[in-house]
């Protein structure tokens, strides 16, 4: 899977973040990426309210941890290191970048949208707890389970170095665009390891 692009949207829908890692792919203008941005915030909020409460991420009040059944439903399947025999790497990569995550972990996506597909891209979004949501552009027309947990894996780490490079900035105001040359660095790294 060949990541063309990763997008970075506020909670309140703006572009925060835009960056292409593909030099043939075709580029759009940053109007074009604006309106893509506030699209995906459309779209998400119409699906978080046409999402079935039975599919929706509900946590018990009132208990420290909920059930055992509840937790187990909210977990998503930890996608390591690509390179075993259980998955060919010639079909999907190999995702050798640091590993922030050993086991599963929970989903906090209850919009119900993880992933679009068209005849020519796939985007997949991972929407924090925050409200932020990372967006990826992948050249390929993915469809399949695996495909989205490694791009949801991916988009993780990306968070992570949000979280690391941006947020802790001292010299970044929240909901402004990212210049962070050494998150800029460190995401270009770990794209170039799928």
């Amino acid at each position: 899977m060949a990541i063309q692009t990763i997008l970075v949207i506020n909670k309140s829908g703006g572009l925060v973040y835009q960056r292409d890692f593909s030099a043939s792919a075709p580029r759009l203008s940053s109007n074009e990426y604006l309106v893509l941005a506030g699209t995906l915030q459309g779209v998400v909020a119409i699906a978080s309210q046409i999402t079935p409460k039975s599919l929706q991420i509900t946590r018990k009040t009132g208990s420290k941890s909920g059930s055992d059944a509840n937790h187990s439903s909210q977990l998503v399947p930890y996608v390591g290191a690509l390179g075993s025999s259980a998955v060919p790497a010639q079909e999907l990569g190999s995702f050798m970048g640091p590993d922030y995550f050993n086991e599963a972990f929970t989903s906090w996506n209850t919009t119900g949208l993880k992933h679009v597909t068209t005849d020519q891209n796939s985007l997949f979004l991972y929407q924090t707890l925050t409200g932020v949501k990372f967006v990826a552009v992948s050249s390929q027309s993915a469809t399949s389970t695996m495909a989205v947990s490694i791009a949801e894996n991916l988009l993780r780490k990306a968070y992570c170095l949000y979280v690391d490079y941006v947020m802790k900035n001292p010299f970044y105001e929240p909901e402004m665009p990212i210049k962070c040359e050494l998150f800029d660095k460190r995401l270009g790294e770990l794209v170039a390891q799928l």
